[in-house]
């Protein structure tokens, strides 16, 4: 009878969580300032949340292409290039025990995946507004896949872009890259076989950056990484974040039935 009443009360205790979780946002609006202090993208976030999610969604008469471009650059605008360790907390890249307490112990169990951890939902990473390349990607991605636009993550030497198929009458895919807001109108096989093809897309690379930036991307190192070497399709899908989000509901109702029971049966009788 304890250890059924001392499950009930951690079931209630995880409940407490999840609720308290359906009313906070991951996104710190301390992002909106970080440029000021690490001094690296110039104009790194000017859209706010949630205003950005009205922002993602295709308008009467847009053609999947002039959505695409559009998307690629809303994100671009209204995300924080910044996964760095001092940001742990204060940008929620540990996910926080109140936004998903399965997320949360598994930054202990295994620090290496989860300690800094980029969600497979793009939701979620829209939500939380920091991340890298990839983090970018990936919520470009989603966004065109909701709207039935066939797009993939694309790894090219380190640097995450999306491929998107932007006119499937004509098969016409080009490369989207939210990190820096650009747009490649070239599909992977020809820009490989000639990496110069994306040069006029990146060619204002110095411009983006604070002149103290330390390590800036310039135009000639992404005309290099464009190349065929490490050139390959790069997958974000984690099952246990998709099955925690269910679980974490779940799991508290089974800590509380065992004592939820001997009390309807200790009533019946």
């Amino acid at each position: 009878m304890k250890v059924k009443k001392i499950l009930f009360f951690l079931g209630i205790f995880l409940l407490g969580l999840n609720v308290i979780g359906l009313f906070k946002t991951m996104r710190n609006p301390a992002l909106y300032e970080e440029e000021k202090i690490i001094k690296n993208r110039l104009g790194d976030v000017t859209i706010k949340y949630p205003d950005i999610k009205a922002m993602l969604v295709k308008k009467d008469g847009e053609t999947d292409e002039q959505f695409a471009i559009r998307i690629n650059k809303v994100v671009n605008d209204g995300f924080a290039h910044y996964w760095k360790e001092v940001g742990i907390s204060k940008y929620n890249e540990r996910v926080p025990i109140w936004e998903n307490y399965m997320l949360y112990a598994a930054s202990f169990i295994d620090p290496q995946d989860y300690r800094m951890y980029e969600f497979s939902s793009y939701k979620k990473n829209l939500e939380r507004g920091v991340g890298l390349c990839s983090t970018h990607s990936i919520v470009v991605k989603g966004v065109l896949k909701d709207h039935g636009i066939d797009a993939a993550l694309w790894d090219i030497a380190g640097h995450v872009v999306v491929r998107a198929n932007v006119d499937r009458q004509n098969n016409k895919w080009i490369i989207l890259d939210p990190d820096f807001g650009v747009v490649v109108p070239h599909d992977t096989a020809a820009i490989q076989a000639n990496p110069e093809l994306v040069r006029p897309a990146y060619q204002n690379m110095a411009a983006l950056y604070y002149p103290e930036a330390v390590d800036p991307y310039t135009t000639d190192h992404v005309v290099e990484i464009y190349g065929k070497e490490g050139n390959h399709i790069y997958d974000v899908d984690n099952w246990f974040e998709y099955f925690s989000y269910w679980a974490i509901w779940i799991l508290p109702l089974l800590l509380m039935l065992p004592y939820t029971l001997q009390l309807f049966r200790n009533n019946r009788k």
